[in-house]
């Protein structure tokens, strides 16, 4: 029984060192806005930058996941290795959705300002494949100011590759 949770033990900590570390990434995702007559926006999202991986000296299997984006936004959001999974809790952030990326600009008036600031909350969970980070996100929340506008992306996909 010890034997057995060592073993254990002692692949959580592989897995957590392998983890930890510093990452380029590209993040997409199909993102659906709503405006508050109905109307729908479609927005393909595409967005690089660093990542950084930190162990979270307080807790065992926990870290803190930092993205800078090549655009200037950051996050920080906490994450938890249970196995082999990175888990991703309930984070909150604010973003910015381009006018420009919008596939259908039903929405938006061609005279407002070119972008949209959004507060977003998302959760997901990812995996570790030999260098490459995959992670799986759900967001969904609402314009910054209007919350008649809401948006919803229930797959957002990071590839991060470890530097």
């Amino acid at each position: 029984m010890i034997t057995a949770m060592l073993l254990v033990f002692s692949a959580c900590q592989r897995e957590a060192r392998q983890l930890a570390g510093d990452y380029s990434y590209k993040l997409s995702g199909d993102v659906v806005i709503m405006g508050a007559n109905g109307s729908e926006s479609h927005h393909f999202v595409h967005r690089v930058g660093q990542m950084n991986v930190l162990r979270d000296k307080s807790s065992k299997t926990g870290f803190v996941v930092t993205m800078n984006e090549m655009n200037g936004g950051c996050y920080v959001f906490p994450a938890e290795l249970s196995g082999d999974t990175l888990v991703l809790p309930p984070h909150t952030f604010t973003t910015t959705f381009l006018t420009a990326d919008s596939l259908d600009i039903g929405i938006f008036n061609p005279d407002d300002t070119p972008s949209m600031v959004y507060a977003v909350n998302a959760s997901g969970s990812g995996r570790i494949n030999d260098k490459v980070l995959i992670l799986k996100e759900s967001w969904g929340g609402q314009q910054v100011g209007d919350p008649t506008i809401t948006f919803r992306a229930p797959e957002m996909t990071i590839l991060a590759e470890k530097n």
